[in-house]
């Protein structure tokens, strides 16, 4: 009798060939590692495969705290910045060190590393991001605010739509970013703003999360 086989790929079986991706990779930092030239790209390469396994999960996932979740996006921010020779972010946080957010971890960290990335590419010179949280009624209010060159009007209204980018050059990217950013925000019956930062320069993206 011939075997039956399921056409449906299931996630299990994207993370089984996944991590043999990551293992090449993993493998090869190693041998990068040996090299003194070369250590801080194999951290790099070992870092960025890391959040691959946290966001496939992989990795099990964890009640999100926001500092926690901070720290992976502004060190994968961070990490691409130094990889592309991209102008440096500064980061600064103004929120308490045990919050913690709704949902998954690997959730969070997508929603910030989208938002920091937006910013980061973006940015023609050395910048600042700032990420700030506090209570507004019986709601949660995070906001991520930079000093770059802002969002262009014609696109602030549409700006959480799919294939829609903020960069006057795209260079192929998909315009998605933002939309992820939105859809998850949704997932946990929240809701996400953006607008250009008055007077200084600059865009502001507000999180309003319900009774967290």
């Amino acid at each position: 009798m011939e075997d039956s086989f399921d056409s449906d790929l299931t996630h299990e079986t994207l993370i089984h060939d996944l991590n043999n991706v990551f293992e090449t990779i993993t493998e090869s930092a190693e041998l990068l590692s040996a090299d003194r030239h070369w250590k801080p790209l194999a951290a790099t390469l070992c870092r960025c495969v890391e959040r691959g396994k946290r966001l496939l999960g992989a990795i099990p996932d964890s009640t999100p705290n926001l500092a926690d979740v901070i720290d992976h996006a502004v060190q994968s921010v961070t990490d691409y910045s130094v990889a592309t020779r991209k102008p440096r972010i500064r980061f600064v946080r103004q929120f308490p060190a045990d919050l913690r957010l709704p949902g998954s971890a690997k959730d969070w960290e997508r929603v910030f590393v989208n938002l920091f990335m937006n910013a980061a590419q973006i940015m023609s010179k050395p910048g600042r991001i700032e990420i700030a949280a506090e209570r507004v009624g019986d709601s949660l209010a995070l906001t991520v605010s930079d000093n770059g060159p802002g969002i262009p009007v014609d696109i602030l209204p549409r700006v959480f739509r799919p294939n829609v980018s903020t960069k006057a050059n795209r260079s192929g990217r998909s315009g998605l970013g933002l939309h992820i950013v939105a859809s998850i925000v949704k997932k946990y019956s929240g809701r996400v703003s953006a607008a250009n930062r008055e007077p200084a320069a600059g865009a502001v993206f507000t999180i309003l999360l319900p009774g967290t």
